[in-house]
């Protein structure tokens, strides 16, 4: 007999101030890809739009009056098009201008960088386990169960962290950082599926990066240090090798949160019981302006994070401080139409 998963705590979830909250429009069925049917009369309505604006501008300077019946057609026919140009562009997807800008700006270089990256985490990985379950003893297991949960709720909230800081500010033209780190971010919400069609290492790469240190430094530790040391750090170690691999993971965990087809079995499983990020409530996310639900590891701490209005705290305070607006470089790239 097959058991129905539970639903998330999450679903339905209402909004400070008691209204219904994003958790509520990611509450229907399961579409079979990012744009979903609200997105689609939206795009029907602004389609609308663009009609309105072509007949406005067709009849504001009709036939016969004193504007210069001449320059006035031609710019009324000028202004038609381009609201014709616009409404008629892909909002989203592989075909915006904006995400084949950014796809472009994929290098060799960035590419030889994430290989080091996976070649590096994965080996240092394999090293550190192999040599850390000799140290766990009996009497570590409950305080290593402690660790590795504290693990993976770290790793949640500092995904969220780098998220937020990614999405919300910076800018592609920035040095090093901007195409190596934040241009993924934007072709991202442009192009969401962009993630599926990427490889193991372009999906992983930057978040192997990461953890190379820390594992390095563990790495030294394991072998360096007397066992007397190694058995009162045990539990410690533990907790930074769960957070080191969860970390290495989000991306991966990300990219099957947009999958709709063909994923394992055991993937649909831990999603379906939100042990990781599930794919409805990471579509919670890619609302428009991709303002809240950070968190995609697991997306446990979403909801809480939202209910104390975290991220907008943050946003105020560095607002203020360098008057800087939130997600201005996102929505430029969004707003791209040639």
């Amino acid at each position: 007999m097959l058991l129905r998963p539970p639903p998330s705590p999450l679903a339905g979830a209402l909004a400070p101030g008691g209204s219904p909250g994003p958790g509520a429009r990611a509450a229907g069925p399961e579409l079979p890809n990012e744009a979903g049917l609200g997105e689609q009369r939206d795009e029907e309505a602004e389609r609308g739009r663009g009609g309105a604006m072509a007949e406005e501008g067709a009849s504001r300077w009709p036939a016969g009056t004193d504007h210069g019946q001449d320059g006035a057609s031609s710019e009324a026919e000028a202004a038609a098009s381009a609201a014709r140009e616009e409404c008629a562009g892909p909002r989203w997807g592989a075909q915006h201008a904006g995400a084949r800008e950014l796809a472009e700006l994929y290098s060799p270089g960035k590419r030889l960088q994430e290989w080091i990256s996976v070649v590096l985490c994965f080996s240092l990985m394999t090293f550190n386990f192999y040599n850390l379950i000799f140290c766990v003893r009996w009497e570590h297991v409950f305080s290593v169960i402690v660790g590795i949960f504290a693990g993976v709720i770290t790793a949640d909230f500092v995904s969220g962290l780098v998220h937020w800081g990614a999405d919300t500010w910076g800018s592609v033209e920035l040095p090093i950082v901007g195409k190596a780190f934040i241009r993924p971010f934007r072709e991202h919400h442009i192009d969401p599926t962009a993630i599926t069609r990427h490889d193991f290492i372009e999906t992983n790469g930057d978040n192997c990066m990461l953890t190379v240190a820390p594992l390095a430094n563990m790495a030294y530790k394991l072998v360096s240090l007397s066992p007397e040391a190694l058995h009162q750090a045990c539990p410690w170690e533990c907790y930074v090798f769960a957070l080191a691999i969860f970390v290495t993971l989000t991306n991966q965990i990300h990219k099957w949160s947009h999958t709709y087809f063909g994923l394992p079995c055991w993937v649909v499983f831990l999603q379906d019981w939100h042990i990781i990020l599930p794919r409805k409530h990471h579509r919670i996310h890619h609302v428009s302006p991709h303002e809240t639900y950070f968190c995609i590891t697991t997306g446990w701490l979403n909801y809480p994070l939202e209910k104390i209005r975290f991220w907008r705290f943050l946003e105020n305070i560095i607002q203020r401080l360098t008057g800087e607006k939130p997600r201005a470089d996102d929505m430029k790239w969004a707003q791209k139409i040639k």
